[in-house]
């Protein structure tokens, strides 16, 4: 440790010091939630979809979550059930509309461009910078790595930057479609249209309420969007209770007929369990002693003598012939043998 002349001790060998955060591993983080399945951890490749949450998947990677009959039989394990566990069906997310990167258009390159390109990765590399994004923004064409802010909209699922939708509504504060949610205010002339593509929604899409959503939240506005989804969820299952209630009201002409079909099944299920009750005491008196319950010990005694004859009458002839009939020898059996290994086995065993 030093002071013995050889060497000087620095201040962070004696003192502990708080700890920063490498930059390189939230760069590899943030490189990771942009450019990989937040499910399967492999490269997003179309069809992208996207929960409330702002996470990114391959449709087939959820698709087979979805299917595993349990958390533990997921494909992904408990860590697929601990990400994706908050998605129900393929109704609670949103296929995105990505824009690919026409950097990495292979079809439209040349051979010389192909060796730049192959020189400025190595350089990248060397430098330990991270790859091209694969996808951009359709407006300002900036790379969707996660420098910028990035939100979809619900509910076509266009992509875009956020300070690109910001200044189109800067240039366009009126847009000549309406953004009700309601499906009588997108009817006829005024359907609701897609700022980014100009691209109407469809009957489907404009009965959902529109909304941008961003695209990987942290902190803060990660619990806000967390907790708006669970109110969600919580608002849609009282609807759906709601709304089977009334088609039970519907069907059941004021319940009369609801109320008779119960009955009836009651009174079905009722006979089903006498029956199988009789059957069990059938069962029970044909194996139980011809003894009444009030009979004295002398005819409980006869009864039983007779049972333990009747039982001895039908042994095998094999195992009669190991024990001695009175009046024989004790010692041998009906061949004469000796039987001193076997006698008195049966009142011992």
């Amino acid at each position: 440790m030093g002071n013995d002349g050889g060497s000087i001790p620095k201040r962070h060998e004696l003192v502990k010091t708080k700890t920063t955060r490498s930059r390189d591993s939230d760069a590899a983080l943030t490189h990771q939630q942009w450019a990989f399945c937040a499910l399967s951890k492999q490269p997003l490749r179309a069809p992208v979809v996207a929960c409330p949450l702002g996470r990114m998947y391959n449709k087939d990677a959820l698709i087979a979550h979805l299917l595993a009959p349990s958390p533990a039989a997921s494909p992904y394990g408990l860590d697929g059930h601990q990400v994706a566990g908050h998605i129900r069906s393929l109704r609670d997310v949103v296929t995105l509309r990505l824009t690919p990167n026409p950097a990495l258009d292979t079809s439209s390159r040349t051979a010389a461009d192909k060796d730049d390109e192959a020189t400025l990765a190595g350089a990248a590399g060397a430098s330990d910078r991270p790859p091209p994004a694969a996808f951009v923004c359709p407006v300002s064409l900036r790379e969707m790595n996660g420098s910028v802010r990035f939100v979809y909209r619900v509910p076509c699922g266009c992509v875009v930057s956020d300070s690109a939708l910001r200044e189109l509504r800067r240039i366009d504060p009126t847009p000549s479609t309406s953004t009700s949610s309601s499906p009588d205010d997108v009817s006829g002339g005024g359907a609701r249209a897609c700022p980014v593509d100009g691209a109407p929604d469809d009957e489907a899409s404009a009965a959902r309420a529109e909304q941008y959503v961003p695209l990987n939240p942290k902190g803060e506005e990660l619990e806000r969007m967390r907790e708006a989804w669970d109110v969600q969820k919580a608002r849609d299952k009282e609807d759906k209770r709601l709304a089977k209630k009334k088609r039970k009201a519907a069907a059941g002409g004021d319940g009369d007929e609801v109320v008779a079909a119960a009955a009836a099944g009651e009174g079905s299920k009722k006979a089903r369990k006498a029956d199988t009750a009789a059957d069990v005491r059938a069962a029970a008196a044909a194996h139980a002693p011809a003894v009444k319950a009030g009979a004295s010990v002398p005819q409980l005694s006869a009864t039983l003598a007779a049972k333990l004859a009747d039982e001895k009458r039908k042994q095998s002839p094999a195992i009669a012939s190991l024990y001695v009939k009175k009046g024989e020898d004790e010692m041998r059996d009906k061949d004469g043998r000796s039987n001193w290994m076997t006698i008195g086995s049966y009142s011992r065993f």
